[in-house]
């Protein structure tokens, strides 16, 4: 008999945080429907690694980052990625503006700010120049190489040999004759 006590208390416990789970998770999506003044409002945001807080809005039959409508986003196939990107159909967007080289059929996010596409490689939103595309790779700590170059934050960093780049870690990177830090020569 005690063990019936017990597990009823437990029970009671569990149905106790699921009620609260779901009012808590009921009153959010109350919240943002109010986004815009519209009853149909649904709200997309991500942890974005470099930004504080991405928002993209769909509401009244506009898209929306922030507070400004992205007036050629298409309501019907929008979709918020990582990093401030979103795409729809036919145009690919970083932070609410339409990146205007990329390839929405392939265009992946890759983390830290960057993203490719068949033909370009991004990085918060603008092209990277010298990168490309086909042996681009993301490393960490904002460090990307390509077969011939490294970068980081998508600057692409001097007489780097990238075949023997790597990151340490803690902002430093090296390659077989040469220290890094932040992307600067030590």
């Amino acid at each position: 008999m005690n063990h019936v006590k017990v597990f009823s208390g437990t029970m009671r416990k569990i149905l106790v945080c699921m009620v609260t789970v779901i009012a808590f998770f009921s009153f959010e999506t109350a919240v943002q429907g109010q986004s815009h003044g519209h009853k149909d409002a649904q709200r997309y945001e991500r942890r974005d690694r470099n930004s504080r807080h991405a928002k993209y809005v769909v509401a009244g039959g506009k898209v929306y980052y922030g507070r400004v409508e992205i007036k050629d986003a298409s309501v019907l196939s929008f979709s918020v990625l990582e990093d401030g990107y979103a795409k729809d159909d036919w145009n690919v967007y970083y932070r609410g503006v339409k990146i205007a080289e990329a390839s929405v059929g392939s265009f992946i996010v890759l983390g830290y700010g960057y993203a490719k596409d068949n033909w370009n490689v991004y990085h918060s939103g603008k092209p990277v120049g010298d990168a490309s595309a086909s042996s681009f790779q993301v490393l960490r700590d904002g460090y990307a190489k390509d077969n011939w170059n490294a970068f980081y934050r998508g600057i692409k960093m001097d007489g780097v040999s990238a075949g023997s780049f790597e990151v340490i870690g803690d902002g430093y990177a090296k390659d077989r004759w040469t220290g890094y830090f932040r992307g600067k020569k030590m």
